[in-house]
């Protein structure tokens, strides 16, 4: 693996464990408007932007689909449910964070959620301290797959995007960061990826544990050369 001096993390479905209650929120607001959505479904919108969901449930449930109060829906109930229950965060996360600290790797978090949103919810879940640079969905025109987030996030860390690496959990994360020329690394949430994105990620790992671990016998592998 070549040098890496940043790591650039998604949040839902990595850091937090967002997507589960998010695809059974959507479900609950769906059945107020007399509409379904199945997890096949729901997978195609993982990664990205408010945007760019709205493009595709219009195109899935019609132009007259009342995308934005089944969105606000979904967002209160969410917030409630999080509020309630508190910030699940993924097993690893601080163990990968402080371990990155320790090496003096710049952190970054870039996710499609909004950064009003991303900023709570890694206060929150005590993670916020422990990154250099936040940027959320809200703050860029295109939505991933573009790898627009990324290299905004690698200019905030004043990092060249061949020095970064992505931890990602969606095709279309993945798929960002291998047009950012980046190195991405799949750790699957909900999904695994699709069978024409397998190439696109370096490696692709079943924990953040296991990512940690990579980095560290990379390092010392590194180190004895």
């Amino acid at each position: 693996m070549r040098t890496v001096d940043a790591v650039i993390f998604d949040m839902d479905g990595v850091l937090i464990d967002s997507e589960r209650i998010s695809f059974k929120c959507f479900q609950e607001v769906f059945k107020e408007y007399n509409y379904k959505m199945d997890e096949e479904f729901y997978l195609k919108l993982i990664g990205r932007n408010v945007k760019s969901i709205k493009t595709i449930m219009e195109e899935e449930y019609g132009a007259d689909f009342p995308f934005d109060i089944i969105y606000r829906k979904k967002a209160d109930l969410a917030y409630e449910i999080t509020n309630k229950n508190g910030v699940i965060v993924k097993p690893g996360v601080h163990e990968l964070l402080d371990y990155l600290n320790t090496q003096n790797y710049k952190i970054a978090v870039a996710s499609s959620t909004r950064r009003e949103r991303v900023l709570q919810l890694l206060e929150e879940a005590k993670i916020k301290d422990k990154v250099s640079y936040i940027i959320g969905g809200d703050q860029v025109e295109n939505s991933k797959p573009n790898p627009e987030i990324f290299l905004k996030a690698a200019k905030g860390l004043e990092m060249e995007p061949e020095k970064c690496m992505v931890i990602e959990d969606s095709d279309a994360g993945i798929t960002a960061a291998h047009a950012a020329k980046m190195i991405g690394i799949h750790v699957p949430d909900m999904k695994f990826l699709d069978e024409e994105n397998k190439d696109l990620a370096y490696k692709i790992f079943g924990s953040l544990s296991e990512v940690r671990e990579y980095l560290e016998e990379n390092k010392k592998a590194n180190s004895l050369k």
